[in-house]
């Protein structure tokens, strides 16, 4: 029961509700009584006042000229009202007939005049020892005047507007309850139906949203944290039947053509060049597997959350020489000259093999695609924080409305990009993951028949020094 929010919320406004309302009807039930009991005490200090102005001392006897209009309220035995005169060593003078053989409260001890609440023959009474010096004070004599009054019907009256302040109270904490549990409902509902949404996310269903036309203020952000990882979750999952689709696509032609090749050279006996027409096919099929593989291999290992780059300062000058040193062969079968900067030299904090791997790639690509006797040109400048190289290249462009669509997996310009080139159309999405690993970006451009530019961005040193690959933020730019 306690561990329901909505529960809890109820408890504590409930608490803080009684605590309030007991405060208040103590406050009231005081302020009542305060206000009756000075009622009766006003009430009797002018019946005493009154009756020391009808006592007088002569000859050292206290006289008394009591008419019988004064006491009419006092000669009834079943009158409300009392009186008493003492000594102030308690012994009586006179009292009131409607006394009876009853007397009231008196100690000696007490001098000033005091208001106090006593039984009488079993009733409440309020009564008043207001004390007459003789000669002045403190000599020890003279008398004292008590006076009485019946409170019972007054304190009938408290306990009355007691027990309807503790009715009252309970009354509203009920309606409290029922209206808290209401409202706590209320406030709740869009919790439950942020969890409903959360329970309908499946494999098979990862379009839901969580609707926030209706939702308060404070869950708007919780409701949008959701939708965005929702976002993210079908993002990832079509990506990731897109990158299965696409992978078993192009595995499955050269495998096509190895059965092919096979089935047809195992129909009947062939010479000696037959089956090496058969078997360079074959071959050449599986090279072309073998690159698919190396390439899904190598985007699964930077895609990874478990792959951390083993970063240190880099001369970007060095690994661009590399690069064009292991494709200047392929490039030189072309034609193609490769020109790369000289001058000053640049460094980033990086994983070496991450960023040979994504300038090879780069550079294969722009001996793949150029034309023949092209040339590649790399330049390498510092903009604000990073470090910015272009590879430019004299090849046969891209159109305009691919350029969004190169760094997608297997995703290849139709009219110039072909399996027969070598191309698994994997070469710029393994780029796009190891420049975002690094905290960079990569951008293209190009025109048709003129050439492509392809720029990469890396922090400096200063920047990314001592980091390493960050797979959250990389899945949040994915």
């Amino acid at each position: 029961m306690l561990s329901s929010i909505k529960a809890r919320i109820v408890i504590f406004y409930l608490s803080i509700l009684l605590v309030t309302l007991s405060l208040m009807g103590i406050f009231l039930y005081f302020g009542l009584s305060r206000i009756v009991y000075a009622s009766v005490d006003s009430s009797l200090l002018s019946r005493t006042k009154a009756l020391a102005t009808l006592i007088h001392e002569d000859h050292q006897e206290t006289e008394f000229e009591f008419s019988d209009e004064i006491m009419w309220e006092y000669s009834s035995p079943k009158s409300k009202n009392f009186f008493q005169i003492r000594y102030f060593n308690g012994i009586t003078l006179e009292k009131s007939a409607s006394l009876g053989e009853g007397e009231l409260l008196y100690d000696p001890k007490s001098r000033p005049a005091t208001f106090q609440t006593v039984l009488l023959q079993g009733n409440p009474v309020r009564q008043i020892n207001f004390p007459i010096h003789k000669d002045g004070e403190g000599n020890g004599r003279g008398i004292v005047i008590q006076c009485a009054e019946t409170i019972r019907d007054k304190i009938t009256l408290l306990h009355t507007f007691g027990l309807v302040l503790a009715v009252s109270v309970l009354f509203i904490m009920a309606i409290s309850a029922a209206g808290g549990f209401f409202i706590a409902q209320k406030a709740l509902k869009p919790i439950q139906d942020i969890s409903g949404a959360i329970d309908r996310v499946s494999e098979s269903n990862l379009s839901e949203r969580i609707a926030d036309k209706n939702i308060p203020a404070e869950l708007k952000n919780i409701a949008a944290s959701f939708n965005r990882t929702f976002g993210s979750l079908e993002r990832a999952f079509t990506r990731q039947r897109q990158f299965v689709s696409d992978a078993s696509h192009e595995l499955k032609t050269p495998l096509t053509v190895i059965i092919s090749h096979g089935e047809v050279t195992l129909r009947k006996d062939r010479d000696s060049q037959e089956y090496r027409t058969a078997i360079a096919a074959i071959m050449e099929a599986a090279r072309m597997m073998s690159l698919i593989i190396e390439k899904l291999l190598a985007l699964a290992r930077f895609s990874s959350d478990k792959f951390t780059l083993r970063t240190e300062d880099i001369c970007l000058n060095g690994i661009i020489d590399k690069s064009v040193q292991l494709l200047r062969p392929i490039a030189g079968k072309k034609g193609i000259i490769i020109n790369i900067p000289a001058g000053k030299e640049y460094t980033v904090h990086g994983d070496r093999e991450a960023l040979l791997e994504m300038f090879v790639n780069i550079l294969d690509n722009a001996i793949k695609y150029n034309v023949p006797d092209g040339r590649i040109d790399i330049s390498v400048r510092k903009e604000s924080a990073f470090i910015v190289t272009e590879i430019a290249d004299t090849g046969i462009g891209i159109p305009e409305g691919d350029l969004e669509k190169v760094f997608d997996r297997f995703y290849r310009v139709d009219k110039s990009r072909s399996r027969r080139s070598g191309g698994a159309g994997l070469g710029l999405s393994i780029c796009s993951e190891i420049v975002k690993m690094h905290g960079g970006n990569i951008g293209i451009n190009s025109k048709l028949q003129e050439g492509t530019v392809v720029t990469v961005a890396l922090s400096s040193p200063s920047i990314l020094a001592g980091t390493t690959a960050n797979p959250g933020a990389r899945d949040k730019e994915a």
